[in-house]
C-alpha cells in the first residue's frame, strides 16, 4: 500500500475522488529502483502497471543488431507499463532507471479487478493512457521525422 496523499498530489489524479484515489493506493505497492536498473523488458509479459513518484525512468525500444534508442522520458507522475491494461500484455518498450526512483507499481490482477468494478474510474484510468499512448506516438513520430531528415 502506498500514502494516498502521494497520489493525490499527481496531475493525472486530480479529477479523482478520495475514494478512488484510496482504492488505487491499497493496491499500489512502493518499488525502489536504482540507477541503470531494468524495471521492464520488451517483449515480456506486462504484471503491472507504474507511476513514477520520483525520479525519471527512460522507455527505451530495441533496434537491430542489438541496439537500443530511448524515445521518452517519463518524470514524476508520469506512466508506463500501459501494456498491463491492453491486450496481448506484451511490453512494447523496456524501461531503465537512470537515476535512483520511487514507484507505485500496481499489479495487473487487482487493477483490473479494481477497474471492474469502477466504471467511472476505469474510464478515468482508460483516458489517462489514451493521452499517454497518444504522446508517445507523437514523440515518436518526432523522432523518426527527425532520423529520417524530414525536419
Amino acid at each position: 500500500m502506498i500514502d494516498k496523499n502521494i497520489l493525490k498530489d499527481l496531475a493525472y489524479f486530480k479529477d479523482l475522488t478520495d475514494e478512488q484515489i484510496g482504492k488505487i493506493a491499497e493496491i499500489a505497492n512502493e518499488r525502489s529502483v536504482s540507477k541503470g536498473e531494468y524495471i521492464t523488458k520488451q517483449g515480456e509479459t506486462a504484471t503491472a502497471l507504474y507511476i513514477v513518484i520520483s525520479g525519471r525512468v527512460a522507455v527505451e525500444i530495441d533496434l537491430p543488431r542489438g541496439r537500443k534508442i530511448a524515445i521518452d522520458f517519463v518524470e514524476k507522475g508520469g506512466f508506463f507499463g500501459w501494456s498491463a491494461l491492453v491486450s496481448p500484455h506484451v511490453l512494447t518498450a523496456s524501461c531503465l532507471s537512470p537515476d535512483n526512483t520511487d514507484l507505485a507499481e500496481l499489479p495487473q490482477g487487482p487493477l483490473r479487478a479494481l477497474l471492474a468494478a469502477d466504471d467511472t474510474l476505469r474510464a478515468a484510468i482508460m483516458e489517462m493512457l489514451a493521452h499517454l499512448i497518444a504522446n508517445r506516438l507523437s514523440d515518436t513520430r518526432l523522432q523518426l521525422s527527425y532520423l529520417l531528415g524530414w525536419d
